[in-house]
C-alpha cells in the first residue's frame, strides 16, 4: 500500500531540517535542496508551503521561539526559575541561539520576520519582570535584557565558555554556571533594602 501523502507532516518535516540547516549555514549559505534532502520531501514543497527562502527562515524559526515560549514560562513571583529553565533550554536547543544570529546577521533590527508579535511578547515579560522587581522604577528593559543575555551567551559562545573554565567537566560548568545565574536573577530581582 501507498504511503498517503500528508502535507502537514511535510511542512512539518521541511521546518526542523530547515531550522537545522539555516542553523550551520545562515540564511545566505542554506540551499533548498539540501533542506528538502534533509527533510525527505519534494524540494517544490518548500516553495508551495513557505514561498522564498527567507520566509522559510523565518516560519522555522518562529516554530522554535514556539517551543521555547511553550517549554520556559515566565512568572513574576520566580524569575530565577525562569532564567534556569531558558538556560536549559538553550543548552539543549543551541540551534535556537544560531537562528537568533543569522537573523541579526541577516536583517535590519525592525525588519525581521514577525518583529510586531515578537516585540509584543518581549513587551509582556518585560512587564513580568517590572512586577517582580518592583520598587520605584525599575529598568525592567534593562533587566530583562541581561537576565536573557546571561542564559544565551553561554551557548553563542562555548569557545570562550572553555577559555574561561579550561578542561572542567562539561556538565560541572554547566550546573555551575547555571546555579550563578539563578543567583544573579534572584539578587537583581530582589527588592532594595
Amino acid at each position: 500500500m501507498a504511503k498517503r501523502y500528508d502535507s502537514a507532516e511535510s511542512a512539518n518535516l521541511l521546518l526542523e531540517a530547515s531550522a537545522v540547516e539555516f542553523a550551520q549555514k545562515g540564511i545566505g549559505g542554506a540551499r533548498v535542496d539540501k533542506i528538502a534532502e534533509r527533510a525527505g520531501v519534494n524540494k517544490a514543497s518548500i516553495y508551495t508551503y513557505f514561498g522564498k527562502k527567507e520566509d522559510l527562515f523565518g516560519a522555522a524559526l518562529q516554530k522554535k521561539l514556539g517551543e521555547l515560549a511553550e517549554h520556559v514560562v515566565v512568572r513574576s513571583e520566580d524569575v530565577p526559575t525562569y532564567v534556569g529553565q531558558l538556560f536549559d533550554f538553550l543548552c539543549a536547543h543551541p540551534d535556537v541561539v544560531r537562528l537568533y544570529e543569522h537573523e541579526g546577521m541577516h536583517y535590519a533590527p525592525g525588519e525581521v520576520p514577525d518583529f510586531d508579535k515578537r516585540e509584543q511578547y518581549h513587551h509582556d515579560r518585560v512587564a513580568l519582570i517590572r512586577e517582580a522587581a518592583g520598587g520605584p522604577d525599575p529598568d525592567a528593559e534593562s533587566i530583562f535584557l541581561s537576565l536573557i543575555a546571561m542564559a544565551y551567551w553561554f551557548v553563542a559562545a562555548p569557545q570562550v565558555v572553555r577559555m574561561i573554565y579550561g578542561d572542567l567537566d562539561e556538565e560541572q560548568i554547566r550546573d555551575r554556571y547555571r546555579s550563578q545565574i539563578m543567583e544573579t536573577a534572584r539578587r537583581v530581582i530582589a527588592p532594595a533594602s
